[in-house]
């Protein structure tokens, strides 16, 4: 069995390492898509060369074999869930974070992780129908966000980033409008979704809400202080925070993620756009940082299960 792990910054190398059985509650899950997350940039790029360190957490997969205590799951049955370690040939996953995948929904196309943070960060939003929505920052999250937000029936549903190509993909994916942040209108939204990540992006997403409108603040802030402006206190803005640590929760979002995939309302395939082997590693996380032309997401595909 093989694995990806961190030797130095920004370097890391494929192991080979004897197989092994899952231990009790566990499920041994070969890995059919692993998915190169923002969040684990930090790790990669400054590891200081003591331990390896495995990275991976968004995977789908197949059973390969089940543990002691490990009932009702089938082996070649396909699966999505909360991981780590997921770049490698073969992970295992205790059974309790795990979902099987809808009949109709292949596994190469899914990673749930992230589409339960996004359900989770939206399902602390009150949507309803008749709204008018907005979600800043069209990344990968912020255009699954688009999508989930679409099937609560929006009366107006805006994708708002600085780049063309992202705007083009959320309109193909069911935004009503897509603008540009220098475009936007201020306190015209009940509810915006902060997906940037960035203090600007969260700055133009506070100016856009309306009064007595929700904030959530769902993207990924670990770049330095973030500020809010004291006028969203004089608006009667909600904020909401759009993650959660709670793994009932995360997993009853990506139940709701899927049961979304399944109707044909929710899909990452057009955003899975970059590709590359478990001894390429290296290159997805500089794909990652340096964002070229019409880059979303890059994604593993361990060499030998495909």
């Amino acid at each position: 069995m093989r694995h990806s792990h961190v030797v130095a910054a920004r370097r890391s190398e494929t192991v080979e390492t004897p197989d092994t059985v899952p231990g009790p509650g566990e499920i041994a899950v070969r890995t059919l898509l692993s998915g190169v997350c923002a969040s684990e940039l930090p790790a990669w790029t400054g590891h200081d060369g003591a331990a390896p360190l495995r990275l991976g957490h968004e995977l789908a997969g197949e059973i390969t074999a089940v543990g002691p205590g490990v009932h009702g799951w089938a082996i070649g049955e396909p699966v999505t869930g909360f991981a780590s370690g997921a770049f490698a040939d073969v992970v295992h996953v205790p059974a309790r974070d795990l979902l099987p995948l809808p009949a109709n929904v292949p596994a190469r196309t899914v990673l749930g992780e992230p589409v339960a943070c996004v359900v989770e960060a939206l399902s602390r939003c009150g949507l309803r129908a008749g709204q008018r929505v907005a979600v800043v920052g069209l990344g990968f999250m912020g255009l699954i966000a688009v999508q989930a937000a679409a099937a609560h029936a929006p009366a107006l549903l805006v994708g708002v980033d600085p780049v063309e190509s992202a705007r083009t993909l959320a309109a193909a994916l069911g935004a009503d409008e897509v603008q540009a942040p220098e475009d936007a209108e201020p306190h015209a939204y009940d509810v915006v979704i902060e997906f940037t990540g960035t203090a600007a992006g969260l700055k133009l997403a506070g100016q856009l809400v309306g009064r007595h409108g929700t904030l959530c603040v769902a993207g990924y802030h670990h770049s330095g202080p973030r500020e809010l402006d004291v006028e969203l206190w004089y608006r009667g803005v909600t904020l909401v925070n759009g993650f959660t640590p709670q793994r009932h929760r995360q997993l009853a979002a990506l139940r709701e993620g899927l049961r979304l995939m399944s109707e044909r309302r929710l899909t990452l395939e057009p955003l899975l756009t970059h590709e590359v082997a478990l001894d390429d590693l290296d290159t997805g996380f500089g794909q990652l940082l340096e964002r070229p032309a019409g880059f979303v997401k890059c994604v593993v595909r361990p060499s030998r299960t495909t």
